[in-house]
């Protein structure tokens, strides 16, 4: 990047974060961050999906969270604010603006540390996770010379109308079936906004191709070991400054429950997501000309099975320094 452009995106990042400053309300939550990685997130009316989310996470080895509750209508910031492993903010500004918001938090709270981010609707899994927590994992990133991890994002629905998905908040995902589209319905693509350094390339496709005619990307930087020279970009969908680890992570991607049409018909409304909200008036039109039975399943949707599955098709990748690290890894989650 030549002198000009690094000191422009410098300036607009500096402006960006005392924006961001301003913006965030501190709501509730512990002073003191906990040892070991930090989850951060940004939420707006996500009550079917929290609890599970919260849950997932502290299961995974997660005592300290950081979010940021956008202008929900529900019961969201209630819940979040009696969580004792919540340090919560609210803010009433514009959607858009989540990048900003978390690049300002990583600053604040997670210097020096392992930073997780992801959605309510997005929970991590890598090959071996049922013997490797996620400090574990931050471990073995530090112990191979990486500070950053890639994922897909794998669109889970259920073979039923998507209105009958029937989840419970709270209760285990995996208790129902969940399907997916094969690895080989993605596709590589130039990466946004590359500067030189990490990785060049994207992942796209996938259901949301197939049903809707979507590119979204399907590429995401869940976990990294935050420096001053990292930046969320994208829609969270790059991260600058990562020394990215050859192991590959899936986030299972649960935006698909009953909830789903009026979720989409609201933010189709609003217009505060990525380009006007593109991608929801995308979902919106379908509805329209579909009507409120909403199938994601075909006859070559592949059901879900574990981890091994998906190394097999090639979503996770595990590599040689990996089967290593587990070797002298005792058996069992702390």
């Amino acid at each position: 990047m030549a002198f000009p452009e690094r000191l422009t995106t410098m300036i607009r990042r500096a402006a960006a974060g005392w924006k961001a400053a301003g913006a965030l309300k501190p709501v509730s939550g512990p002073a003191d961050v906990a040892e070991g990685p930090v989850a951060f997130a940004v939420v707006r009316n996500e009550m079917l999906r929290l609890p599970r989310f919260l849950s997932y996470y502290r299961d995974l080895g997660i005592r300290h969270f950081v979010i940021v509750e956008n202008n929900s209508t529900d019961a969201t910031r209630e819940y979040l604010a009696a969580q004792h492993d919540v340090r919560l903010y609210a803010t009433s500004e514009h959607f858009t603006g989540k990048e900003a918001w978390l690049n300002y938090l990583f600053r604040k709270h997670g210097a020096g540390r392992w930073c997780l981010v992801a959605d309510a609707d997005e929970l991590i899994d890598y090959p071996s996770s049922d013997r490797v927590s996620l400090p574990d994992l931050c471990r073995y990133l530090e112990q191979t010379g990486s500070n950053a991890l890639h994922a897909i994002l794998l669109d889970l629905y259920p073979q039923c109308p998507v209105s009958d998905a029937g989840y419970v908040a709270g209760s285990d995902y995996f208790l129902k079936s969940w399907f997916f589209d094969r690895f080989e319905t993605l596709t590589r693509a130039p990466r946004h906004f590359f500067r030189g350094s990490g990785l060049d390339f994207r992942f796209e496709g996938g259901v949301r191709k197939r049903l809707f005619g979507i590119s979204a990307c399907c590429s995401k930087f869940p976990l990294f070991r935050y420096d001053a020279g990292m930046f969320l970009t994208d829609g969270q969908h790059y991260l600058e400054g990562g020394q990215f680890s050859g192991l590959r992570a899936v986030l299972y991607h649960f935006k698909y429950l009953q909830d789903f049409e009026p979720h989409v018909r609201e933010e189709a409304e609003r217009g505060e997501h990525w380009g006007g909200a593109v991608e929801y008036k995308a979902y919106a039109d379908k509805f329209t000309r579909d009507g409120s039975r909403l199938h994601l399943w075909n006859q070559d949707s592949i059901s879900l099975q574990g981890t091994r599955q998906l190394e097999d098709d090639g979503f996770l990748v595990r590599p040689d320094s990996y089967e290593k690290f587990l070797m002298n890894l005792p058996e069992g989650k702390p």
